[in-house]
């Protein structure tokens, strides 16, 4: 969840960053466009589905089936049907070669010969898993390794890829920065136990590194896309490795891909074919350049995207409109709604759920919406006769 990583960056910051010599921010697209603010809104009623699962991660709509990814070791895939009866709960975690320690979602399903499977993420590499064969199995059939993560102290948060049908993948991740190894000389105590630098000590400086968007062909051949060249000036150094984490989704056809960054208000559209770029602001956009060094910058920045889901050739984030500081300092509840949007960059609706949802999914096949609150509360509606007005 958005939340806790952002606080862990927080924490994991310290005193350790140094300062950050560039001044604005560059945006990679020929051209730019701020969306309409009239969108159409929609009430979207939500109906409490009663069942047990806890520690969920990531939620997945598919075949009538409602799929949870959770943190529990005894079984991280648990699968139910629309009432919340139990269809099966595989996956212990395990080291066999059919198991996962973790897992988590990488945004991606597939039909193959008739079975579902699930692109699935582990702490080192990415899987093609047959959910159907699984359930079919009574436990899980061995997964397909489709790629290798990079090693964990080299992998930015976040790092994830979206697969082709051509063979090629879409690679992403966050900031990244050079490693700063502090002499042991250089370090002391407080009096509580803590540890500090030691008064004159010079640290090296902390170079950031833009996030990676990459197209990766089958022959190696590689197409980056550096939507982000050149930072601002934070007044707060760290802000750079915590203030740009993006949301990747890959249109059907694998021809597209569009990345919602979760702070900034804005959305970047590529067209892996013909190389197009364009970029969309919302109208509450906030400029890092221009109120990067302000001491109030998370005041005014938005949680924003919280997911972001494709569903009839539309493109469905849940938007959380409260500040960072609202969520953090102030503790408010999730103030969300759900922004649709097409594959042209138009914002044309918005639906306005009657609870505080942080995470959701929709079956591409029924049309049913399935989403969790924060409460591991389950719910759904039946968004098919919402989506045809959509299309008007």
């Amino acid at each position: 969840m958005k939340k806790s990583v952002l606080v862990a960056a927080y924490v994991m910051a310290g005193v350790l960053f140094a300062s950050c010599n560039n001044n604005k921010t560059v945006y990679y697209t020929p051209r730019e466009i701020t969306c309409a603010t009239d969108a159409p809104r929609y009430d979207l009623h939500l109906q409490p589905v009663e069942l047990e699962c806890f520690g969920v991660r990531d939620v997945i709509a598919v075949d009538s089936m409602i799929v949870a990814i959770t943190s529990d070791k005894q079984s991280l895939i648990k699968v139910f049907d629309y009432s919340g009866n139990v269809i099966a709960r595989l996956s212990p975690s395990g080291r066999a070669g059919n198991e996962f320690l973790t897992v988590s979602y990488c945004d991606q399903n597939s039909v193959i010969d008739g079975d579902r499977h699930l692109i699935l993420k582990d702490e080192d590499h990415i899987y093609r898993y047959n959910l159907t064969g699984s359930i079919r199995n009574g436990a899980n059939l061995k997964p397909e390794r489709l790629l290798d993560l990079p090693p964990y102290e080299k992998r930015a948060n976040g790092f994830s890829a979206l697969f082709r049908g051509d063979g090629s993948h879409f690679l992403y991740s966050g900031v990244t920065y050079n490693e700063i190894l502090i002499p042991y000389e250089a370090i002391e105590m407080n009096p509580d136990g803590s540890a500090r630098i030691k008064d004159g000590f010079q640290l090296p400086e902390i170079k950031f590194y833009p996030p990676l968007y990459a197209l990766v062909k089958p022959d190696g051949d590689t197409v980056k896309y550096d939507i982000y060249p050149v930072f601002p000036n934070f007044k707060e150094d760290h802000y750079a490795e915590i203030l740009y984490n993006s949301t990747v989704r890959m249109s059907d056809d694998g021809n597209k891909v569009v990345i919602a960054d979760a702070y900034q208000d804005r959305m970047t559209y590529i067209d892996l074919v013909s190389g197009d770029i364009f970029g969309v602001r919302c109208p509450d956009f906030v400029d890092y350049g221009k109120y990067s060094e302000r001491e109030d910058l998370m005041s005014m920045t938005v949680e924003g995207v919280y997911q972001m889901v494709l569903y009839s050739d539309k493109i469905y984030v849940l938007y959380n409109h409260n500040t960072v500081y609202e969520e953090e300092e102030e503790e408010k509840p999730l103030n969300v709604t759900i922004r649709v949007f097409d594959w042209n960059g138009q914002f044309i609706a918005e639906l306005v759920p009657d609870a505080r949802i942080w995470s959701f999914h929709i079956d591409d096949k029924t049309g049913m919406l399935i989403a969790t609150d924060y409460d591991e509360q389950f719910y759904m509606a039946d968004i098919r006769e919402l989506a045809g007005k959509l299309e008007k």
